[in-house]
């Protein structure tokens, strides 16, 4: 018996002394441009799913630190493309909107993103990714909420929890009573505790009319009032929660002038809603999402489809034009506004096509499809023979091509197309 106890005390000295005297090795920071190290952290994780495309199960191994989460090995940060997602209100009952989905399809959504074997990382290792801390999987999936709904807490963490996915609150102060449909400080601070973290979604949601109103009151009053909205609401939910570096526009309405303040109330990132996958050369104070609506499951799909994704900076890096068709493009044999090759402003123009002209059509059929948003829920008046839509918030695409698409009641399939311009500096009144 002293023997075998003698044994195992060496043996744990051993280990210990090798702990001590052969640390991890000392290597080049492959992100840093001053010739700095760090210590790589060992250790192995690996994850199970089932790959769609080849009906079978597929395991992949991460070389990452201990605890790592990722479906997939780590890339150079150039090759990861991210996928952020923006939800709002849930329910398992009540009737379905842009800004409620059923709590069903939230777990159907994130199940499809298990199957699909993409990982979902926390906002943290996101701006790690992006600021050159961190590397990621080639694939990755981010998961914000704005505003602030009691449904987080109660249909979507549970979900969340299961999955064990961590997801980031954009919370706008006034809304944070507790009472009726907002949650209050302790369901967020219980749910930090399980993989939630808090950006700041402004003070009181304005609307962009309301931003226009104080901006036409001159340029002091405006930066009283960004500085009320963008400002106080970070030191009010640090006061709650702790530091707070993350804003979410509401609408995603941004300007200059807010933009340019930014940094100086302490963020180090800030985000818009229009679709598009982020790279790391994303501008840090303008970083699309995917905002996924209730009524429209094809976001959700076109967000987590990374088959040949592109980013919008890379396109304009490659001199690409998205939205625009290209020349020669047959224009639509019926009236559509906007008009092939108009300039409307960027914010809320209604897009809508009569045809009443086109002969043989099953109306049952008619569908739209708007570049930079996938097939969008548009309202198809079968009287009328039209079908319209128009977007949820501001365009910040230059250009935009619209696409019709029907079949004939023999069964033969069309499709009509057109491109307009949005003027960035012109916008209409709510």
């Amino acid at each position: 018996m002293k023997h075998y106890l003698y044994l195992v005390v060496l043996l744990m000295c051993q280990l210990t002394w090798g702990q001590i005297f052969d640390p991890p090795p000392i290597i080049p920071n492959p992100f840093a441009t001053d010739g700095s190290t760090y210590t790589p952290r060992p250790g192995r994780s690996s994850a199970t799913f089932v790959d769609d495309d080849v009906a079978e199960e597929v395991t992949v191994t991460a070389t990452a630190e201990p605890g790592n989460r990722f479906r997939a090995p780590l890339v150079e940060r150039e090759k990861t493309r991210v996928a952020i997602l923006g939800y709002h209100n849930f329910s398992y009952t009540r009737p379905v909107s842009e800004m409620l989905m059923r709590t069903t399809e939230l777990r159907e959504q994130m199940e499809s993103i298990r199957r699909a074997g993409i990982s979902v990382i926390s906002m943290q290792e996101f701006l790690e990714w992006r600021f050159g801390e961190r590397r990621l999987p080639e694939r990755c999936v981010l998961i914000t909420l704005d505003d602030g709904w009691r449904s987080v807490y109660t249909d979507a963490y549970p979900i969340f929890r299961e999955y064990g996915y961590p997801f980031h609150l954009f919370l706008y102060t006034r809304y944070l009573t507790g009472r009726g449909d907002s949650m209050s400080p302790a369901m967020i601070k219980e749910m930090m505790q399980n993989g939630a973290s808090v950006g700041s979604h402004s003070a009181t949601h304005p609307y962009p009319s309301t931003w226009r109103k104080h901006e036409r009151a001159g340029q002091e009053a405006y930066v009283a009032f960004i500085d009320k909205e963008i400002g106080d609401s970070r030191a009010r939910l640090e006061q709650l929660f702790g530091p707070v570096n993350t804003y979410c526009y509401p609408g995603g309405y941004n300007d200059e002038t807010m933009v340019s303040r930014m940094s100086g109330y302490g963020y180090v990132a800030a985000f818009t809603v229009i679709p598009h996958k982020v790279s790391c050369n994303v501008d840090p104070m303008r970083i699309d999402r995917y905002m996924v609506f209730g009524t429209d499951p094809s976001i959700f799909r076109s967000a987590i489809d990374f088959r040949g994704s592109e980013t919008r900076t890379t396109a304009a890096v490659a001199g690409a034009q998205p939205g625009l068709l290209p020349s020669g493009t047959p224009l639509p044999p019926f009236p559509v506004t906007p008009r092939p090759a108009e300039v409307v402003p960027c914010e809320l123009p209604t897009i809508s096509a009569q045809l009443g002209g086109v002969p043989g059509i099953d109306i049952s059929t008619v569908r739209m499809q708007v570049s930079g948003f996938g097939r969008v829920p548009a309202k198809v008046d079968a009287a009328s023979r039209t079908i319209q839509w128009t977007p949820p918030c501001r365009i910040y695409m230059p250009y935009i091509s619209v696409h019709i698409l029907w079949n004939n009641t023999d069964g033969s399939r069309h499709r009509a197309e057109w491109s307009f311009s949005t003027d960035q500096t012109v916008t209409v009144e709510q």
